[in-house]
């Protein structure tokens, strides 16, 4: 790496090269590698260096040869924010770079993906879709007691007018307690999309007469669930309803299966499959998240709810005959441990829900001595960003 190149350092001409999993475009200059963000591939741009770590980080600032599907970013703060990373971009072109990052790493593990993989299921909402915001608080004396967020390269806050991925009762909420977070430094909103209840953590003094709740309450399915503000809810409401949709439909349930729901969250999707199976186990380590879903499955009497690391159990733990294991882990993917005993009870189907492709090609390479995957259906639950939810079907290979 040339080390005279310098933060804030102008690089005009660039030519960028393919866009990456991070949502950057890959491009050289003097023998540094550059990642480059609010690119596209094959454009000629002028940068700025942001930050230097093993790349170079820069955001485009001039575009000299544009490409067919760069469209004006609405929102002011895109790249300053880093929370966004494919604003510049036409959406149909997002869902295809989006179908393209699963084929490209999970290419290597099914050489037949192409026949397997559909398009991206679209987001109906393309913005003000995140019902969950996590804010950090201005310390400077020009923005003291505003709020936005920490930008990933540069570390410093920027203080945002407004979120255009955000909820608009976010965006209302945020303001209200602007200037009203002296001694503060992060606080939490979350909002339910279908009625007007919503939290606070920690509690606003200003707001404090509603904020006082520790929970809210949101429709699922038409189904009413209660979520907790350390419980984990997926930010889309309407593309995990569509997840939701999916899961059943690849289950393809007769009423008689015994199905393990593992990381199982408040309980959404024992909630809406237990009218349909013989029996669930849902297995959560988050007390938090049990506690809610012991209200959100109270009438069940076929839902076993287990608190406890899913790496935790083994296969003695279950006296009977699985069917179906839904797998739905955080970023990091399921531990080695939890493939073990899931490998032993050999399910004739594993549905795993992933938000993190690349933890998902490692736990498919675990998987792959009993299992092989009959369908890939990714979901845009995150636009704007380089983020790509998928469902991987797998079926039992008979041996």
């Amino acid at each position: 790496m040339v080390t005279s190149l310098r933060k804030n350092l102008i690089i005009k001409n660039i030519r960028l090269e393919e866009i990456q999993l991070d949502g950057s475009c890959k491009a050289t200059y003097l023998g540094n590698t550059l990642k480059v963000y609010g690119g596209i591939e094959g454009e000629v741009v002028d940068v700025e260096v942001i930050a230097k770590e093993i790349d170079l980080i820069c955001n485009v600032t001039k575009v000299t040869i544009p490409d067919k599907d760069r469209i004006i970013n609405k929102c002011s703060h895109f790249l300053e924010c880093s929370g966004c990373q494919f604003q510049h971009i036409k959406y149909e072109k997002q869902l295809d770079l989006k179908k393209g990052f699963v084929k490209n790493v999970l290419k290597e593990f099914d050489k037949n993906i192409d026949k397997k993989i559909s398009n991206v299921i679209p987001s109906d909402k393309k913005y003000n879709y995140r019902n969950h915001a996590r804010f950090s608080v201005s310390k400077s004396k020009e923005y003291i007691g505003n709020s936005g967020f920490i930008n990933r390269w540069t570390r410093k806050l920027v203080n945002i007018s407004n979120c255009e991925i955000m909820n608009e009762k976010i965006n209302f909420k945020r303001e209200q307690a602007s200037g009203n977070l002296n001694g503060m430094s992060q606080y939490s909103l979350r909002v339910s999309v279908k009625n007007e209840s919503y939290l606070i953590q920690p509690e606003i003094e200003k707001l404090k007469i509603l904020t006082g709740q520790k929970h809210y309450f949101e429709s699922f399915k038409n189904k009413i669930v209660k979520i907790s503000s350390p419980s984990f809810f997926q930010v889309n409401l309407e593309q995990a309803e569509k997840l939701g949709d999916i899961i059943s439909e690849l289950a393809s349930l007769s009423g008689n299966e015994t199905i393990i729901d593992a990381f199982s969250g408040v309980g959404t999707f024992s909630l809406l499959l237990s009218e349909k199976v013989k029996k669930i186990y849902a297995i959560e380590s988050s007390y938090s998240s049990i506690e809610d879903a012991k209200i959100n499955l109270k009438d069940l009497t076929n839902v076993n709810l287990i608190q406890n690391e899913v790496e935790n159990l083994n296969e003695d733990y279950f006296d009977e005959k699985i069917d179906i294991i839904i797998l739905d882990p955080s970023r990091k993917g399921v531990h080695s441990s939890a493939l073990d005993w899931v490998l032993k009870l050999l399910p004739n189907q594993i549905i795993y829900v992933s938000c993190n492709i690349e933890s998902l090609k490692k736990d498919l390479i675990g998987l792959e001595e009993n299992f092989e995957i009959s369908k890939i259906i990714p979901l845009d639950m995150f636009p704007q960003t380089k983020h790509v939810e998928c469902v991987v079907n797998l079926r039992r290979i008979n041996k």
